[in-house]
């Protein structure tokens, strides 16, 4: 499945691009250039899980964080936008992790994680769990940060 991405502010599938006073460089990287030196199974894993976050969450913020070294995203709501989730390329493994997923459900047992608040699942390549699975999270992870109260 290929998605095409409107690079338009404020358009669906947009990647902001934003000054940090962390970063040495004036910009966030785009994507590509965070991906850039990883495997081929990893890019092409990351790109399925994106494409994926995209289509359940149509009007999500994705936004590269070099420092945590994953890519993030965010939903508006309201006045304000609210952290669900990351894809982190780790090694030869990619996680889909949920900022808190120690709130959710997780009714396949699928999720990962022992801290105290985010949880993950982790692929090697792209379809590794039912799209049916994946979506369902995706759509609970963005549900719970937008209603988690404390």
């Amino acid at each position: 499945m290929l998605l095409m991405v409107d690079e338009r502010p404020g358009a669906v599938g947009y990647t902001e691009r934003v000054k940090s006073p962390l970063s040495q460089s004036p910009a966030q990287p785009t994507v590509e250039e965070f991906l850039a030196g990883a495997p081929p199974q990893v890019r092409e894993t990351v790109e399925w899980l994106r494409a994926l976050v995209r289509a359940t969450v149509p009007n999500c913020i994705e936004r590269v964080y070099p420092g945590w070294q994953l890519i993030g995203y965010r939903v508006p709501h309201g006045k304000k936008s609210h952290y669900f989730g990351f894809i982190a390329p780790q090694g030869e493994r990619v996680a889909l992790g949920f900022e808190y997923g120690v709130r959710m459900s997780d009714p396949h047992g699928v999720l990962r994680g022992t801290g105290r608040q985010v949880r993950q699942v982790e692929f090697t390549a792209p379809g590794e769990l039912d799209l049916a699975v994946l979506t369902a999270l995706i759509e609970e992870a963005v549900f719970v940060a937008i209603h988690r109260t404390g």
